[in-house]
């Protein structure tokens, strides 16, 4: 079959059963190449063009539509590299430099 589909992540194709097993048989059957991960729940959203094909039947056209999805977590990580947690110079214990790290002479036990 020659159609102008290339197997990309993103985008899929359902073609027209011409011969269906049963009345309540799927009228298109594909696949679509998931371009993200995806929890069980969680909406796919996808667009579908109907375009026809070499035999003069049709197929479905299918393109993953994540655009929400993938602003949503571009927001998330920029929201993560802007939170720096920062101690303020009054919190900050002061180091008395005239005093030696390892002396420990002042100590009561």
């Amino acid at each position: 079959m020659n159609n102008q589909h290339r197997e990309m992540p993103g985008s899929g194709v359902a073609f027209f059963e011409e011969e269906k097993k049963s009345e309540k048989g799927p009228d298109f059957k594909g696949f679509i190449v998931l371009e993200m991960d995806y929890k069980a729940g969680e909406k796919l959203k996808f667009a579908v063009w109907q375009r026809p094909t070499s035999k003069g039947t049709s197929l479905l056209s299918f393109k993953e539509d994540n655009w929400t999805k993938r602003k949503k977590m571009e927001e998330k990580e920029a929201y993560r590299a802007e939170v720096v947690e920062v101690t303020p110079a009054y919190k900050k214990p002061r180091v008395d430099s005239r005093i030696a790290a390892d002396d420990d002479s002042e100590i009561p036990f």
